[in-house]
């Protein structure tokens, strides 16, 4: 019998402008259709781990106490803003220490070890450890060191004007 011919459409990508692709109401022409939604081929997104609230106390070199609530997805630099705002003072100006050893602030306050009923030791810094810190400056200890030499020497001859 008698059929028609089936002409392939060309693609939109070599097809001259108007064929190949949708027109607007206006005349002109559109973009390709957005793919449909639904489910997708993406990975499948799995629930959060259980987040644990839990105390812990940190003690200052003087025996001074705190009592800690801490989450168990903080890092270290967590723990040590909430000290710093119970002290008053900036959180750059303190280490936390579990045992022998020092907590780095970037990781996981229960990865380091840090769990309900830990004890923290406190140790703070002078405040130029924390202004070096917070403006991630790298400075040699024997120019720090050679600055708070300095400040000591002016603060006992009396040559310090307090700072607002």
């Amino acid at each position: 019998g008698k059929g028609k011919e089936i002409k392939e459409a060309p693609s939109a990508a070599a097809a001259p402008k108007g064929q190949g692709q949708r027109k607007g109401d206006k005349g002109g022409y559109l973009p390709p259709p957005p793919p449909p939604k639904g489910k997708g081929k993406g990975k499948e997104i799995k629930e959060a781990p259980n987040i644990v609230t839990f105390k812990c106390m940190a003690h200052k070199l003087d025996g001074t106490e705190l009592e800690l609530t801490l989450h168990s997805n903080w890092n270290v630099d967590m723990a040590r803003k909430q000290v710093g705002s119970q002290l008053g003072i900036n959180a750059h100006r303190i280490k936390l220490i579990l045992g022998a050893d020092v907590l780095e602030p970037q990781v996981c306050v229960t990865t380091a070890g840090v769990e309900e009923g830990s004890v923290l030791s406190i140790v703070i810094l002078p405040p130029i450890y924390g202004s070096i810190a917070e403006h991630r400056l790298k400075v040699p200890d024997e120019v720090i060191s050679a600055k708070i030499e300095l400040h000591d020497a002016l603060e006992g001859l009396g040559r310090l004007r307090p700072t607002v």
